[in-house]
């Protein structure tokens, strides 16, 4: 079944409202593109700059752990009606490789695995010059709304 013309709006509202939150907006995350068919995917990109790297010029793992939340959260957007929103409770992260240097553009692609009635599971992985440098896992619980989108 498509989705209403009101689950659209609120897609829309809450997309613009996640790249938004003040701290993605001050680290450069930028969304490309966000999909539900055949797969619900969000891809993000962002610029490094001083702010997301470590005393030895890598990239921090938080943001890379930060970054694979968004863009989790981004794939789910599409997959919530009207009234819904979702949090992270459980995470967990892995820093693959280090890679050094001011103005390197990284990919951060989020995914959802599964969708049930009140949580959801996705995944996500930050890239960079193809490579696959920090991936991801997320639970998240659905709160508010209509009865699911299945």
């Amino acid at each position: 079944m498509p989705p209403s013309s009101a689950d659209l709006a609120w897609t829309q509202a809450l997309t613009q409202s996640a790249v938004s939150v003040p701290i993605h907006t001050v680290l450069g995350l930028k969304l490309i593109s966000q999909t539900l068919l055949p797969n619900s995917t969000a891809l993000h990109i962002f610029k490094s700059e001083h702010i997301h790297l470590t005393p030895s010029q890598t990239l921090h793992g938080g943001i890379a752990s930060l970054m694979i939340d968004a863009a989790g959260y981004g794939a789910l957007i599409p997959m919530l009606s009207e009234g819904q929103t979702a949090v992270t409770i459980a995470s967990s992260f892995q820093i693959l490789d280090a890679v050094p240097g001011l103005g390197k553009v990284y990919e951060v692609e989020g995914r959802v695995v599964r969708r049930g009635k009140r949580t959801a599971f996705c995944e996500g992985e930050v890239r960079c010059d193809g490579k696959v440098i920090a991936k991801g896992s997320l639970t998240k619980v659905i709160k508010g709304g209509k009865e699911s989108k299945l």
